[in-house]
This record gives structure tokens, sequence and C-alpha cells, in this order.
């Protein structure tokens, strides 16, 4: 203790020396600079005191090599040997076999035990879609709240959005060019829809520039480039998540966006919706898109993250091979301080351009790789993921189907009295075909098919066993069904089933069974089994729908 006090007073007194030091340093300069900066004795002492403070505190915090190195801590001191009989003698060889065979068996049973409770660990479960499908029917039921609200009824969505409805029809015209209009919310100011026909555009070609990302830079002149973060589809709903970087302008910094995106089809006649329910005149399609957070996509500071609520666009067909096209863009993501004339130059020159250039690569695609139509409104089939999982179920039973009828379907060498083309209804009287045609029914209507192929097999390999009466019979045996009593005349032909060699084989009984009445009963059997079969399956496809 007394050596550590020795040493800090020993460092206080060398800091306080060099610090007096360092302080007299300047002190030439501030006698020869005296007059000139108008200073006296006084203030000069004063300063020099000051400059040994500062110099002396600083001292404290800037780490010198004056300071004493911290002495190596203490190598740990070795244990004690253990206190007890040096010269004990050690134990003999058979005790020491003897522990080693109990630890020996001690190992053998927790491996034992250890193996029997390893048990086969489960699959994990695939993740969860990043959008469930709720949160894509919330995007859609927006978009159509603001442009076509007569088609809200064929989702089970509510409209989240703030924005007040009207359909397109209402919206008021604030400019008119060649082949090109502006129109704007009538309760919205920001809210606008830039609308361009192409008369010789099929609205396939349109469609397929819409879809494809990577190329927008090529028509848009305010995008800087566009990447496809992910595509999915969640129960038949088909959708992309894009980023999108646009480029900045007078008092607006670049911005970036990261978008959800859902395509679909208005309903028509053809499609045969639910009575009441509106549908369109002619094909119209729609993406509906909106703002939304992603993890592979943070925000950055060379871009301002812009937020939409909703936006997207709706294509349509006009006359024969033309297609129009209504871009719904919301500046509000702007700033509300932009001026009006910035928003004119957006709304009137820079996105109708846009639109011209995008008639103009429409025109001259011709890889068509998107899938055309997309879903249609409130008609979604079952995601492929989805179709898997639930086909998964009956693996096991069919698989055992097939391995259990291997052998009676390859020695049966009838024709099957039922055929595959009997089981499927009129689309009249029986279900429809949809509900047939999913892998899963299929797979049942295979397993059905077997089962009544195994037991017409086995019924012919009991009715081969029949032979030819020898004389009236004496009674009736258990599987006539009751299909006849008493004895048939000579002409009428009847099999009889012997027994086999001992004291009674001289007795036979005769069947009252005709020649192919087995048969006709399997063919029979079997086409009330199909019948039962059709019926289950068919319920069982529109419960699944």
């Amino acid at each position: 203790m007394a050596t550590s006090t020795q040493v800090a007073q020993l460092q206080d007194t060398q800091k306080s020396v060099l610090s007096l030091l360092l302080s007299l340093s300047p002190l030439y300069f501030l006698v020869t600079a005296r007059s000139k900066l108008g200073l006296d004795g006084l203030h000069v002492g004063l300063l020099q005191v000051l400059l040994l403070l500062v110099l002396r505190a600083g001292l404290d915090l800037i780490p010198s090599g004056l300071k004493r190195k911290s002495a190596p801590a203490p190598s740990p001191a070795p244990a004690p040997a253990p206190v007890g009989d040096v010269d004990a003698p050690s134990p003999a060889p058979a005790v020491l076999a003897e522990r080693a065979q109990k630890h020996g068996r001690v190992e053998g049973k927790v491996k034992e035990r250890t193996r029997r409770r390893r048990i086969k660990a489960a699959p994990a479960p695939a993740p969860p879609p990043l959008f469930a499908a709720d949160k894509l029917d919330e995007t859609v039921a927006n978009f159509l709240h603001i442009t076509a609200p007569a088609f809200l009824s064929h989702i089970a969505a509510t409209p989240t959005t703030s924005i007040p409805s009207a359909p397109l029809s209402e919206w008021k015209s604030t400019f008119k060019g060649d082949n090109v209009e502006v129109l704007q919310h009538p309760k919205l100011a920001s809210l606008f829809g830039i609308c361009a026909t192409f008369p010789d555009v099929p609205i396939r070609q349109l469609f397929q520039v819409l879809q494809d990302v990577g190329s927008r830079s090529a028509w848009d002149s305010m995008s800087e480039g566009a990447d496809e973060i992910e595509r999915f589809e969640v129960e038949g709903r088909k959708g992309n998540c894009l980023h999108m970087r646009m480029k900045g302008m007078a008092m607006v910094k670049a911005k970036d966006l990261v978008l959800l995106s859902v395509a679909s089809k208005l309903p028509t006649a053809d499609d045969e919706p639910a009575p009441g329910k509106p549908v369109a005149d002619k094909v119209q399609i729609f993406a509906a898109t909106t703002s939304v957070d992603h993890e592979r996509v943070p925000a950055t500071p060379a871009y301002n993250r812009m937020q939409l609520s909703v936006s997207g666009f709706l294509i349509e067909e006009v006359g024969a091979g033309g297609s129009k096209i209504v871009q719904i863009t919301d500046l509000s993501g702007l700033g509300s301080w932009i001026p009006g004339a910035v928003l004119r130059t957006i709304t009137q020159t820079m996105l109708p351009k846009s639109l011209v250039k995008l008639g103009a690569t429409a025109a001259a695609t011709t890889n068509l790789t998107a899938d055309f139509p997309p879903p249609t409104l409130g008609v979604y089939a079952p995601s492929p993921a989805a179709a898997n999982a639930a086909d998964d179920d009956g693996d096991a039973s069919s698989d055992y189907a097939s391995d259990s009828d291997a052998s009676s379907t390859s020695s049966n060498s009838r024709t099957d009295p039922t055929s595959p083309s009997d089981l499927v209804p009129s689309t009249a009287s029986g279900p429809s075909s949809s509900s047939l045609s999913s892998p899963a029914s299929a797979r049942d209507v295979n397993f059905l098919l077997v089962q009544l192929r195994n037991i017409t097999s086995r019924l012919a390999a009991l009715e081969t066993l029949v032979a030819s009466p020898q004389g009236p019979s004496s009674g009736r045996p258990w599987y006539a069904l009751g299909l006849g009593s008493g004895t048939r005349g000579a002409g009428s032909s009847q099999r009889k089933i012997t027994g086999g060699a001992g004291a009674g084989a001289g007795e036979t009984s005769t069947a009252l069974l005709g020649p192919g009445t087995l048969g006709a009963l399997a063919t029979v059997g079997s086409a009330a089994a199909a019948a039962v079969a059709v019926a289950a399956v068919a319920a069982w496809g529109k419960r699944r729908r």
C-alpha cells in the first residue's frame, strides 16, 4: 500500500513539473507581443496561470508514458496434493477389471436409453407468406374503392382508405391532348388519373410491358430504375413486390418506393359470376398498388422513402386490337409545399409523355412471357403450394393401395366392367368438372377404381371354382343370396361347388346361380360403389372450394 502511494505522488509531481514547463514555453511570445495585444504584466501573469491549470488538467486526461505499468497477475498456485497414504497399494487387477466391466455396462445402458428416446425430427413447417391473402384483398379493395366501387361486391374485404369513393366516370378532366387525358379526383386534389389510348396496341402486349418491372426506366421519364424483389401467389392471388427509384427535380429530392402490386381481371359475363353482381362489358385488367415495408430493401440516405396509399393502373380493350390505360397516381407523397406549377408539369407533361413511350414500347414487344389474363376478381384457384400440401394427406393411403393391390390387378385378365369414363357424370346432372380435375380428386378416383378391380378379380376367381352340375341339388348354399328355392328343371344350367377330398367327398352342394351371375353382381356392385364415390368426391371438392 505504501509503495503504491509513493508511486502516485511521484506521478503527480512529474505531471506538475511537465505542465509548468509547457506553460512557460509560450511566455516569450506573450512578452514580445504584449505591446501589440495591449496586455500589461498582470494580464500576462493571469494568462500564464490559466495556461498552467489547463495543461495540468489536460495531462490527467491524456495518457502518458509516465504511468507505471501494472504488475502481471500472479499465476495460480498449483493445487495441493491430496492428503492420504502415499504408500497405499494399487487395486488388484481383478478389482480393476470388475470396475471396467461395470462402467461398460452403465455406458451401454445409457446409450441404449438415448437411442430409444431419439426420434425423427419433424420437418420444419413452411414459412408463412410475407403478405397474407387479407392484405392482398385489402389492397384490391382500396383501389376499387376509388376507381370502380361497384365491383367491391365480388370480394369480402372492406376498404380501409380514407379517400372518398368515386368511380372514374365522376373524376373531372383537367387536361386533354392527342389520345391523352388527365383526370383529377373530385375530393382529393393530389390524386390524378393519366389516360392514354393506343388504337393499334393489343391489351396483351400492353400488360406484358407493365409487368416487366426492369424495363420501366425505358418508358417512364420519372423513373431512375426499378427492381422486382419477389413474385408470389397466395391462395390463388398473384402479385409481386418491387422497388422503384424516382429521379430528383427542382426542390424535390430523389425518392424511392417499395410497392406491393396485385393484378386481377374484372369479371365478365363469360366468367358466370353470381347472380346480381356487376360484370364488365369488355376485358378490363387492373393492378392495385400500395406502399409496404420489406426487409430486403431498407431505407437509405440517398433517397427519401415515399409512401403511397393507393395507386396502380387500369387497362381495357378498345375496339379491335386496341387498348387504353388509366394510371392512378397519388402525388401527395411529394409534399404539400410543392408549387402548383411543378404538379402541372408532372401531370400534363412528364406523365403523358411517359405513357406515349409506354405505347411505343408495347407495340414493339414480341416476347410475351407474363401470365395473361391474371386471376379473375373473386374467383381464386388454390395456389400450387396449398394444393401440394392438401394432396400430401392422401399419399399414404394411395401408396398403400397400390402396394396391396398390385398382385390382384396384374392377375386380372378380364375386362373391367366399370371404365373411368363411366365414373364421370354429365355436367347437367352431376358436379362440375372443376371438382374432379384437381390432383387430389383424381387420386381418390384412381384409388376407388383399384379397389373395385380388386373386388371384381376376387369374384371372378370365385366363379372359376364353380363346376357344371351332375344332378339335382339337395339344398341351397349360403352364398345363394335367396335368389331361388327348391330345385330347377333339367334345362336350367347350374353351377356347384364341390367339397374337398375326405369322408364327405361324395356329397356336393349346388348353388342356385346361373352362368355369369357373379359377374353381373360384381358389375352392379361396382356401378353402385362408383356412384357413391363420385358423389363423395364431388361433395368434398365443393367443400374445398
